[in-house]
């Protein structure tokens, strides 16, 4: 186990909780890894939400800029008992195509939401496109804005649906809001949690059976105040290494304070859990790359646990 000594570093050279605008990130998966590099980052994991953004193809751009992908990974977003919670899924695992169909559920519904949303405006607004081709991000002029999209925000949706309106993202923003209140209003079911979250103890289970590692992200993301009462969470996180959790991170711009929390530290010893870490990258000017990260040593421990890792894969045809 890791010293509570390790104090917080401005970056590190290990970064496994980023993200692509496969789900809700900035940047291409191309430009993340280029990006990476820049900044000194030598491993990284793409976390995209509920979608697994890996390849062969990746995995040699990578490696053209003196980064490792050493294996893929997802981020999920749980529900237990009213407790949300954000587990990471990291390796070959992820690309089970059982359990890859089970993390998207949550996509799916959500972008089903947008889909409804879309049909409503197309019965007023002629050329509002269909959602696969939002999903592509293809504008009038055929060119495509994110062709990999796997999670649609509403950010997202107006960037393409604008153009085809011929009217400013705004006013698509304040067009679409009003058919997402419509949807909501004859389909409540589509944005309750247990449509739009999955159970955290179903997923850790299900991450262990398909060899995938489960890690806890940010588990103090939910407190607003560092002395918040964290009874909850402690006893959750005892709960999840019974079924299988075995890391999590201890420090997360999501955190009511910034850097390593000393407190949850102490947890994971007494509960024997690895640290992890990663900035949570989504380039939007929240984190940058590297903060949070680990060192080589950290990760060496961290990716033992890693069922199948440093096997070579073949290209999955995952996405992108």
């Amino acid at each position: 186990m890791l010293s509570p000594t390790v104090d917080d570093r401005p970056a590190a050279p290990v970064d496994l909780h980023t993200h692509t605008t496969a789900s809700d990130g900035r940047l291409d998966p191309e430009d993340l890894i280029v990006a990476a590099a820049a900044g000194g980052v030598r491993v990284l994991v793409i976390t995209d939400h509920s979608a697994v953004t890996w390849s062969q193809a990746l995995v040699d751009l990578a490696a053209a800029q003196g980064v490792a992908l050493p294996f893929p990974g997802m981020e999920l977003s749980t529900v237990d008992e009213g407790g949300r919670y954000h587990v990471l899924v990291y390796g070959p695992g992820c690309l089970d195509p059982d359990f890859a169909a089970y993390a998207e559920r949550p996509n799916e519904v959500k972008n089903e939401r947008i889909g409804r949303a879309l049909d409503l405006l197309r019965e007023e607004h002629r050329g509002v496109p269909e959602l696969s081709e939002v999903l592509c991000g293809r504008l009038p002029d055929g060119s495509a804005r994110h062709p990999h999209k796997r999670l649609l925000s509403r950010t997202d949706t107006c960037a393409v649906l604008a153009p085809f309106l011929n009217r400013d993202v705004e006013v698509a923003r304040v067009l679409l809001g009003a058919a997402l209140r419509e949807v909501d209003r004859r389909d409540p079911w589509l944005r309750a949690p247990e449509h739009t979250y999955l159970p955290t103890k179903e997923t850790i289970e299900r991450a262990v059976d398909a060899g995938c590692l489960p890690v806890l992200a940010h588990p103090l993301w939910r407190l607003s105040h560092q002395d918040d009462d964290r009874s909850r969470v402690e006893r959750d996180m005892g709960t999840f290494r019974g079924l299988g959790l075995r890391a999590a991170e201890v420090a997360s711009y999501h955190h009511p304070r910034p850097g390593v929390d000393r407190r949850l530290l102490e947890l994971l010893a007494d509960l024997g859990l690895e640290r992890s870490g990663g900035s949570d990258f989504h380039g939007n000017g929240k984190s940058r790359l590297g903060r949070y990260g680990l060192t080589f040593a950290e990760f060496d421990r961290l990716s033992g646990l890693v069922p199948g890792a440093g096997i070579p894969q073949a290209d999955t045809g995952a996405r992108p």
